[in-house]
């Protein structure tokens, strides 16, 4: 399976096409408050949940490494307003090491991601199978989905970042790491 990986320096292409070493970095790193090119205000958000929490009466989930795990609320009523059943919602943080591809090659995609080159991956299961023997874990790899409500995960992103037509890699609890790639991984793409 070929996917695209757009760089902010050509020189970084070294590495994807003739092996050597790179950077793997935590989805935290991409959280920013404003959305703009690989950054996004909900990175590491995992949100489940059939109605949004952040909306709930005296749940104030604002603060830093606030979290629900397995949230079920049946019945209530706040001030004699009835409160929406939910069972079984998270809300928290979760952060990995995240590689992010885009399904085509497309300039205008590069340069909204503020990227200035491209190499095409020539098998994305090759590369997550030597990133998984060097990490000694495996990762979770597929295509990201899009969603206009609140609900959010490593793969399924707000519907504003559609754009990016993204594929990911992702290995919980990885935190800045460096692998190095064999010869072949990638090759050069010119637009």
């Amino acid at each position: 399976m070929r996917k695209f990986l757009y760089l902010t320096q050509h020189a970084f292409q070294d590495a994807w096409i003739n092996g050597g070493e790179i950077p793997i970095m935590p989805a935290s790193t991409y959280l920013s408050d404003v959305r703009n090119g690989t950054s996004t205000p909900d990175e590491n958000l995992i949100h489940k949940s059939k109605h949004d929490l952040t909306k709930f009466p005296l749940l104030d989930l604002s603060a830093p490494n606030a979290f629900l795990l397995n949230a079920t609320i049946i019945g209530c009523s706040f001030d004699g307003i009835r409160v929406p059943d939910i069972v079984k919602a998270n809300y928290y943080t979760e952060d990995g090491a995240i590689l992010s591809f885009c399904h085509e090659k497309n300039a205008e995609i590069m340069n909204r991601l503020g990227k200035v080159c491209c190499v095409r991956i020539l098998d994305v299961e090759r590369l997550k199978s030597v990133i998984d023997l060097q990490l000694g874990i495996k990762g979770k790899m597929g295509s990201c989905k899009y969603t206009k409500d609140h609900q959010r995960s490593h793969f399924l992103k707000s519907n504003m970042d559609a754009w990016q037509q993204e594929y990911r890699l992702f290995w919980k609890n990885v935190g800045k790491t460096f692998i190095t790639l064999p010869p072949g991984i990638g090759e050069a793409v010119q637009f």
